[in-house]
């Protein structure tokens, strides 16, 4: 059986359920899917989209920074958005978090994100071998 890091911040929402934050297995590091919730539990935070996919995209440098990631470091994002038609709406908040190169990833619509949440991010980073 591999060896993983399990990484674990209160920066993010803490998990409560069957899942981790992030793992780490060398320099690879995946982190579970992040919404516009609050690092406190109390949910989807307000203010409509573009506060989730900011609350969304601060959970997941929370956690690279846990992991002594940075954005710069990730290499792949997945995107889930219950309206596909949002699209561009959250590329430009995504150009403010990420810049070149930019990752790869996949943009997908959803029917439904847990608490009625409108947009969700995971991703895959690279840990520089001298953080780790």
């Amino acid at each position: 059986m591999a060896c993983f890091d399990v990484i674990l911040t209160d920066e993010a929402p803490v998990p409560t359920s069957g899942y981790s934050q992030a793992m780490r297995h060398g320099n690879l590091l995946v982190t579970s899917g992040y919404l516009g919730t609050a690092p406190d539990g109390t949910g989807v935070v307000g203010g409509g989209f573009e506060a989730e996919a900011r609350q969304a995209l601060d959970n997941v440098k929370a956690v690279l920074e846990a992991a002594g990631c940075a954005l710069s470091d990730v290499i792949r994002v997945n995107v889930s958005l219950r309206d596909i038609n949002r699209f561009s709406e959250m590329d430009a908040i995504y150009c403010e978090y990420f810049s070149e190169p930019y990752p790869t990833r996949n943009t997908i619509g959803v029917a439904e994100l847990w608490g009625g949440a409108q947009v969700g991010f995971d991703v895959w980073a690279i840990v520089d071998a001298d953080k780790s």
